[in-house]
């Protein structure tokens, strides 16, 4: 019994065999006379602009990236193209390549000075009086700029930096009012008993009568009588940091704790203000605080207001704002 069944398995095989070897010979010879066939590649018409020129080209490349390098069209790191390299080609595939390169460049730039009026009671309405004469300041600023196939596109400022602070112009206006002194009545001339005529002389008008300008304004610090040349009421002082919170840069930017007018601030010394209302580079006096000088700028100190310079940012926090007070004006020398 087993030796039929293991016979009639092995008749199996002998037939089955032959059939799979030929299928399988038939298979290899179908795929070898396939691969032997001339293979058609799909030809793409490109047009590629760069430098200023249109190429038209015909080919069998599958890939923008193919065809720059079959034109030998250099393509440097910052240069656009467009579509990506590796985009596949498709009829009438436009590429366009752009050149683009950032330069720097320094220029050294002239600061205009700011004219500082204030009110001067010493002398008459009408009269002004050059205190400084104003001298401009430069800067140098360092500038990123961006060309694209040869044409300046954008430009960025990368630092400025003060060589020279601006002086400010100072004037005094006058705002005294003159007066018109009243016309004594004239005396009349009288006679003595001897006939001899006496007369009592007759004052006259001399015109209008002003009011020195040349009287020195004084105020009593520290027992010490010092001079200053206009007096602020009802001053805002508030507080700020070289960082972030206060001026939005951090600590190794360029420009870190440096003032529009060119130096580095000091606490006990620098202080913000309006350049229109406190000439820069003028000392102060702010009653309750100090001597402080004019070095700084910013664009909410407005008007009589008045931002100090203290290096912990927890004190200016806690310094809040403080109106009322009082400041002098001294000049652009510090009293000794």
């Amino acid at each position: 019994m087993y030796y039929s069944k293991a016979r009639k398995l092995l008749f199996s095989l002998v037939i089955a065999i032959p059939i799979i070897s030929a299928l399988s010979l038939l298979y290899i010879l179908q795929v070898e006379g396939q691969s032997n066939e001339p293979q058609i590649l799909e030809k793409h018409r490109v047009v590629v602009m760069a430098d200023n020129q249109n190429i038209t080209v015909d080919t069998h490349v599958e890939t923008v990236g193919e065809v720059l390098q079959q034109l030998k069209i250099d393509v440097g790191r910052q240069d656009l193209v467009e579509p990506a390299a590796l985009t596949k080609l498709s009829a009438n595939t436009e590429i366009r390549i752009t050149r683009i390169s950032q330069n720097e460049s320094e220029i050294i730039e002239e600061i205009p000075y700011t004219t500082v009026k204030y009110d001067d009671p010493e002398l008459l309405i009408g009269q002004e009086q050059v205190i400084q004469e104003g001298v401009s300041g430069k800067e140098r600023i360092k500038k990123s700029l961006r060309v694209e196939n040869g044409v300046s596109v954008t430009e960025k400022i990368l630092s400025r930096s003060v060589i020279a602070p601006y002086i400010p112009r100072v004037v005094a206006v006058g705002t005294a009012v003159s007066f018109q002194p009243i016309e004594p009545e004239p005396v009349i001339s009288e006679r003595n008993e001897t006939g001899a005529g006496e007369t009592i002389p007759s004052p006259t008008s001399q015109g209008q009568t002003s009011f020195p300008s040349s009287k020195s304004k004084v105020i009593t610090i520290g027992a010490r009588p010092v001079n200053y040349e206009f007096k602020l009421d009802e001053v805002e002082l508030t507080a700020y940091t070289a960082g972030f919170e206060s001026t939005g840069k951090y600590p190794g930017d360029p420009e870190y704790g440096i003032t529009s007018s060119g130096t580095t601030v000091s606490e006990g010394r620098t202080v913000a203000v309006d350049p229109t209302v406190i000439p820069m580079g003028w000392w102060v006096y702010i009653e309750g605080v100090g001597y402080r000088k004019a070095e700084d700028t910013g664009g909410a100190i407005q008007g009589k207001k008045i931002d100090i310079y203290i290096e912990d940012l927890e004190k200016v926090n806690n310094f809040g704002r403080k109106r009322g007070n009082t400041v002098y004006v001294i000049g652009p020398k510090k009293p000794n």
